[in-house]
């Protein structure tokens, strides 16, 4: 939306004055308590049900996967997308970043948006090396100048957006500083700091916390770090009257994913084993994945994902337990492949069109989640990322083509030349000689149409040679299909068939479904890695036609299992159909 033309801030004495006055005020100012608790009534009613449940299910709950992914590439796609939606002609918006490609949002223009992308940007030349989007932070620095942060929209007394946008621009000027040394704008950060109010919802005042606790280590501001561990016990506090509830409430443009990324980074940072000690209780009732349900206005279910996201990274930081780890590359993995269209934006609404892509759960997912999943990347990696024309374990029909394309990466910082690629399968075995430069994803076509010869199994190879090659783990992708004789095909014997899981990977449960041709034993097993039996989940008669089970993921002996791979099989009709599971939790 367009907006005067406000004066730009000046440096000097009066915008220190201001700080050291707000600091103050900041310091003495009492902590209000968080949004009350429900009471038992209002428990009873089933008002908070849809907490519980995620509420009516929209037609999209999880998507269906594109990864794995090179996480570099996704970094250096979706910066380009924020620099396409960045305002440069001249005026009031110059510098600003528009929040949507299209449909309600696509007008708008704030602050919050724009110090993301900042953010982005910058970490991006930090770990890269590459100037290429100075000029788009230059401009962004315009915009937020011209509207900043603690001056940005809200009613009196409803001071939790300029909070949240406060809470970015600390991390922002941290960024931008440790990716071009210029200290130009710590001011901003200072102020911004200092501009909290104290009537916050618990997201923001989540949010705000743990960015303030880490602007003040950054600092070694012990003062800024009390006031922002104070906050964080107020959050805390909130979180402690429900935990059950609280852990897995969405509303606006977070979730409380967000409180808790905010208690991590601020109490339990003040006291790690206070905050071992919670997590160990609590951590557990936070979502990992909450599906779409209408909340009219505010129905931002990837927003809500990534902060869940967030926060699941944030237990592993705090806790050191890979699940939660795992946890949140699930999510992520999950909001990645909503970008169908390959353009580097994803939805917030996940039943929005793909044409309609966020800027502002973009910029989120890149700092919550891609640039975590990428660390510090090799200077030299190519590698097999995965095969385009199926997937590992999927399942084709007798006669059925297959396409065969291999994607080929480039994981590392630098441009490479003369990558040797490999191809072995029973289709035939090839080779080629490609060039790859920064990010590159490049599809090698062997086979558009090849028909495997008989029913069975069938092994796919494709790998990378490259001289200076410093992460050999990436080099190979490796897939297996099975080819079977489905019911009712003229001249065949009809047999059992079993379809995919429903959800996979899976967190609280799955169902498999399963056809017999006719009335038989039949087994279901599922195995470790290792090649152990961990549960059977059926053995015995069944009549022909359809079944289908779900599983909780627990043992033979109740147990719940932890978070791996799973072999799955089924045994009936002469025949043994089986597939590859992910559990996380």
């Amino acid at each position: 939306m367009m907006r005067p033309i406000l004066p730009p801030l000046r440096h000097g004495l009066v915008p220190l004055l201001a700080c050291l006055i707000l600091f103050l005020l900041h310091l003495t100012a009492a902590a209000t308590t968080p949004a009350p608790a429900p009471s038992a009534e209002e428990l009873d009613s089933g008002e908070y049900d849809l907490w519980l449940d995620g509420g009516p299910a929209g037609s999209r709950v999880v998507p269906d996967p594109l990864g794995p992914f090179n996480y570099v590439r996704e970094f250096d796609q979706m910066v380009g997308f924020f620099a396409e939606w960045q305002v440069s002609e001249p005026g009031a918006n110059y510098g600003g970043m528009i929040e949507a490609e299209d449909g309600p949002l696509g007008g708008v223009i704030q602050t919050d948006n724009t110090l993301e992308a900042v953010w982005c940007w910058s970490r991006y030349r930090q770990f890269s090396g590459r100037d290429t989007y100075d000029e788009n932070v230059a401009a962004a620095w315009v915009y937020c100048l011209n509207y900043p942060a603690w001056l940005e929209e809200g009613a009196p007394g409803d001071d939790y957006y300029r909070v949240h946008n406060c809470a970015w621009g600390l991390t922002a000027v941290l960024q931008y500083e440790a990716a071009t040394g210029d200290s130009s704008y710590t001011w901003y950060a200072e102020i911004a700091g200092t501009s909290y109010q104290q009537r916050l919802n618990a997201f923001c005042k989540g949010w705000a916390a743990g960015n303030l606790y880490l602007y003040g280590e950054a600092r070694d501001d012990a003062a800024l770090r009390t006031a922002a561990d104070r906050q964080g016990d107020d959050v805390l506090a909130w979180l402690n009257t429900y935990p059950l509830i609280y852990l897995g409430y969405e509303y606006w443009a977070m979730s409380s994913g967000t409180a808790l990324w905010g208690v991590c980074n601020s109490s339990f940072r003040e006291d790690p084993a206070a905050g071992q000690a919670w997590l160990a209780i609590n951590a557990d009732y936070m979502d990992v994945w909450q599906g779409w349900f209408n909340a009219p206005g505010y129905d931002w279910d990837s927003a809500w994902n990534v902060a869940y996201c967030n926060a699941h990274f944030a237990v592993w930081d705090a806790t050191g337990d890979p699940d939660y780890w795992q946890n949140g590359k699930y999510v992520a993995d999950n909001l990645l492949s909503y970008d169908t269209d390959d353009d580097g934006g994803i939805v917030a609404d996940s039943t929005d069109p793909v044409t309609e892509d966020m800027s502002w759960v973009s910029c989120y997912l890149v700092k919550f989640g891609v640039d975590r999943l990428m660390g510090d990347p090799p200077d030299h990696d190519a590698g097999a990322l995965r095969f385009a024309g199926f997937e590992d374990g999927q399942q084709f029909g007798w006669g059925e083509p297959v396409a065969i394309d291999v994607f080929i990466t480039n994981f590392g910082l630098s441009d490479e030349t003369g990558v040797d690629v490999h191809l072995e399968c029973a289709a035939g075995d090839t080779a080629w000689t490609i060039d790859l430069p920064f990010a590159a994803l490049d599809t090698l076509t062997f086979r558009t149409s090849w028909v495997p010869p008989t029913e069975g199994f069938y092994t796919f190879v494709a790998w990378t040679e490259m001289t200076g090659d410093q992460n050999a783990s990436n080099d190979l992708a490796h897939a297996v299909i099975q080819v079977g004789q489905p019911s009712g095909v003229p001249g065949g014997d009809a047999t059992a068939s079993l379809d995919r899981p429903t959800s996979n990977p899976f967190v609280h449960e799955t169902t498999f479904r399963f056809t017999l041709a006719r009335t038989g034993r039949a087994r279901f097993t599922v195995y470790d890695v290792a090649g152990r039996r961990v549960a059977t989940l059926v053995d015995g008669v069944l009549p022909g036609g359809g079944h289908e089970f779900t599983w909780d993921g627990r043992d033979d002996a109740g147990r719940s299992l932890s978070s791996g791979v799973y072999l799955y099989r089924l045994e009936a009709d002469g025949r043994s159909l089986g597939g590859k599971l992910v559990r996380l939790r």
